[in-house]
């Protein structure tokens, strides 16, 4: 009878453990990203604020975790599908830094299962997330002229997308990754 609640010590010791790693991730990419110096310029005002904002509401979750306020068990790790606008705007740079930062960090993201995209694109009906999220992935190749550490970071993405078990992609999305990791190599 003693190795319930102990077994359940266990568990929620995994799951801070699996809010920390995510948490540190996503904070780490997103302080990189603000801290370039092409985000202080006009036209990555919106970057800047979703970071900004991201960071403030992941600072907030893990706050709420070490006072407890946090009721169900379920809550005890930070959702990472709901921090994506941040990474999506970096990979719309122009700045191949910051683009390689947010591919890098959204690469490990799916890698470790912080990011399954299950949930419908809010964007676009019949959609899933994860479906966007290949999209503006595979959105960063603009053809020979890309730098070659972004092509590096969109075939580790690419690749950790297509053969990850924690989510699954079909269809188009498999054509589409398919398609620009070609495009890569024709480059």
């Amino acid at each position: 009878m003693q190795e319930q609640p102990h077994k359940q010590q266990q568990q929620q010791h995994a799951q801070s453990e699996n809010s920390k790693t995510k948490s540190m991730f996503l904070s780490r990419a997103l302080e990189k990203i603000l801290a370039d110096k092409e985000v202080k310029r006009s036209q990555n005002s919106q970057l800047r604020k979703a970071c900004q904002v991201a960071l403030d509401e992941i600072k907030e979750e893990l706050e709420k975790q070490k006072d407890g306020t946090v009721v169900p068990p379920r809550a005890n790790y930070i959702e990472a599908d709901k921090y994506v606008l941040p990474f999506e705007l970096a990979c719309q740079s122009k700045s191949p830094r910051i683009v390689s930062t947010s591919l890098d960090c959204l690469q490990k993201l799916i890698a470790y299962g912080h990011i399954t995209g299950n949930a419908p694109d809010g964007k676009t009906p019949g959609k899933r997330l994860i479906d966007r999220l290949v999209e503006t992935i595979c959105n960063c190749f603009q053809g020979p002229q890309t730098d070659e550490g972004v092509q590096l970071q969109i075939i580790k993405a690419l690749l950790t997308a297509v053969t990850s078990p924690y989510i699954e992609i079909h269809e188009g999305t498999v054509l589409l990754t398919v398609r620009t990791c070609y495009n890569i190599y024709l480059a």
